[in-house]
């Protein structure tokens, strides 16, 4: 085999730069990290025991892992003792022959005898796949090939280096959700070998086993309880399809623009129809269905849901529901709040659906002062359960007209 003519301070700087440079380069912008500390060896006692890091980067199930390993000795064995660990490398591995006197002493209590670097590609199917690794018992496993190289150093003979490529497999299991562990095994071959493929036999293969920290994960997960009682993680991907600020102000605005259309409807005790007229709660049960949010018949059920809201200037938002009492407390009939202190509901007093401004003339002062609460049902996109007892009336009972002061307008703008 031809030796490369490099001194080992020379290997071990470039062994470095591809540790530190390539987690930095490659892996800043992939998706969630593992930083792992290993060990490893080939099945053999004779062989060097490397202790290692490594910085995996994954997006989806592909991932990219960049490390590298090291093998100490005491660094006073120069004096021409036989050592231990001694190689002779061709260009398929090296092996181990006692009774070599090469020198690895540097001058310095600790020497380091031997290095592996890899940066390799990871492909872990179930990673993704909660379900799956549930089947598996939290076990996640992977394959993966990568390119690299290894090398011997001794100070008293040419450095053994070589460039290779690996392939093998490994598993994953997460122990407290940021801290796992893994174990693999890895073949390595010569870049210069023209063998194909092969499994080998145990020697040449090498085990590793090392402590993984889970860090930089770009997204959350909630859990939800199936009926049978499994938690399974919901990821902040599917929550965000439905609870953002922006989805919620697009149906708000969609549903302001049909009750809008409604305008001058009849007001028809009992009536949930567009053609036929409507009863309060009637035309707010049409127009949040458009958007297919479900909502009671009745005022005082629809004041179940929601988030309660303060009904202090500058509280409410356009798209909250406001609920009144014709005696102020109990509550038996509900608006929509359209901004600027107005409301859209369709109202027995006023004649069908039509605008009211609030605390304007004898009818706005009539509805200040009979306001009983406000719920936003449209919150981040979706209606939200929220419960308010109202045992005033028995269930299925329609609510009664309002008894605000009638105008002789049908719509006041």
């Amino acid at each position: 085999m031809k030796q490369l003519k490099k001194s080992p301070h020379r290997a071990l700087l470039v062994a470095s730069a591809l540790i530190l440079f390539l987690p930095h380069s490659s892996l800043r912008a992939q998706g969630p990290g593992l930083f792992d500390f290993f060990f490893a060896r080939k099945n053999s006692p004779t062989d060097p025991l490397f202790a290692g890091l490594s910085l995996t980067g994954f997006s989806g199930v592909w991932g990219f892992r960049a490390g590298g390993a090291l093998n100490f000795n005491n660094g006073d064995n120069g004096s021409g003792q036989n050592d231990p660990y001694s190689y002779r490398c061709d260009k398929y591995q090296c092996r181990y022959y006692g009774g070599q006197s090469y020198d690895y002493g540097y001058g310095l209590p600790i020497g380091v005898s031997g290095w592996t670097v890899d940066a390799d590609l990871i492909l872990a199917p179930f990673r993704t796949l909660p379900i799956a690794k549930s089947i598996l018992l939290g076990f996640s496993p992977y394959a993966f090939v990568g390119i690299g190289g290894q090398g011997v150093t001794p100070s008293s003979a040419p450095d053994t280096s070589r460039a290779t490529w690996s392939y093998g497999v490994g598993v994953h299991h997460d122990v407290l959700g940021w801290l796992g562990i893994s174990a693999e095994a890895r073949t390595r071959r010569s870049l210069h070998s023209d063998s194909v493929i092969a499994i080998g036999s145990k020697r040449n293969w090498e085990f590793r086993a090392g402590l993984a920290i889970s860090f930089g994960g770009p997204h959350q997960e909630s859990v939800a309880t199936t009926a049978t009682g499994v938690i399974m993680p919901i990821e902040a991907a599917e929550l965000d399809h439905f609870e953002t600020a922006e989805s919620a102000a697009r149906i708000t605005a969609r549903v302001l623009d049909r009750a809008e259309g409604l305008v001058e409807t009849v007001y028809v005790p009992g009536g949930t129809d567009q053609n036929m007229g409507f009863d309060a709660a009637g035309f707010v049960q049409y127009v949040f269905a458009q958007e297919d949010v479900s909502l009671p018949r009745t005022a005082h059920a629809m004041a179940e849901l929601g988030e309660e809201v303060s009904t202090k200037v500058g509280s409410l938002r356009p798209g909250d529901l406001l609920f009144f009492g014709n005696d102020g407390k109990n509550i038996d009939h509900v608006a929509i709040f359209a901004g600027h202190d107005r409301i859209i509901h369709s109202t027995a007093s006023g004649g069908g659906v039509r605008y009211d401004l609030l605390g304007d003339g004898p009818r706005g002062e009539w509805f200040t002062q009979h306001l009983v609460t406000a719920r936003r049902i449209v919150a981040e996109g979706k209606a939200r359960p929220h419960v308010h007892h109202d045992d005033s009336r028995g269930e299925g009972e329609l609510d009664p007209p309002d008894q605000a002061p009638s105008s002789n307008r049908w719509r006041e703008e």
